[in-house]
């Protein structure tokens, strides 16, 4: 009786497997016989258009109602990107001005110290726990988590001087996308 189940199973088995390679068969059979590897980098020409966002076609589409003419702006990049959407959007009349980096110095350099240190023990092996930290705080100064990189006025500032500030980091914005 085990004999004849061990039989049935394994003839099952031989006809499934010979389903599955007919099927296999005609599959290969049916696909393109072209070369597997096609690793032919496209041809780049002089007349191919930029990956930057250029707004020229909606200029064009739409006549502009006080006669001034539009500039595009060309962003390359999220954080480009991300930019001149806060310009079109404008929500610079909402980002934040920081009156005391001070006091975010420390939580702001511990959770980038958190962060960078594994990723530093991986790329620089032969450095000692000092050495990394001398390299994540040198990182850390250039870094725009650093509230002293950011948009900034005195604690004592008058809305005048706010304002003023946000002007001059949106006037940069429109400088570097070329506005």
């Amino acid at each position: 009786m085990r004999r004849e189940e061990a039989e049935a199973k394994k003839a099952d088995l031989a006809r499934k497997k010979a389903e599955k390679d007919a099927l296999l068969a005609a599959e290969e059979a049916s696909a393109p016989s072209g070369p597997k590897n096609k690793k032919t980098a496209p041809k780049k020409t002089s007349a191919a258009p930029s990956r930057a966002l250029n707004l020229d076609q909606l200029d064009e589409t739409q006549p502009p109602e006080d006669n001034k003419p539009l500039n595009a702006l060309n962003a390359t990049g999220i954080d480009n990107a991300l930019d001149a959407l806060s310009l079109t959007a404008g929500a610079s009349s909402n980002e934040k001005v920081e009156k005391h980096p001070e006091r975010r110095f420390k939580a702001a350099y511990a959770a980038y110290e958190a962060r960078r240190m594994p990723e530093l023990e991986e790329e620089m092996k032969g450095l000692r726990r000092q050495q990394r930290m001398e390299v994540v705080r040198k990182e850390f100064e250039k870094s725009p988590e650093n509230p002293f990189n950011q948009v900034r006025v005195d604690f004592d500032a008058t809305k005048e001087e706010v304002r003023e500030a946000r002007e001059k980091e949106r006037v940069k914005v429109e400088a570097r996308l070329g506005k």
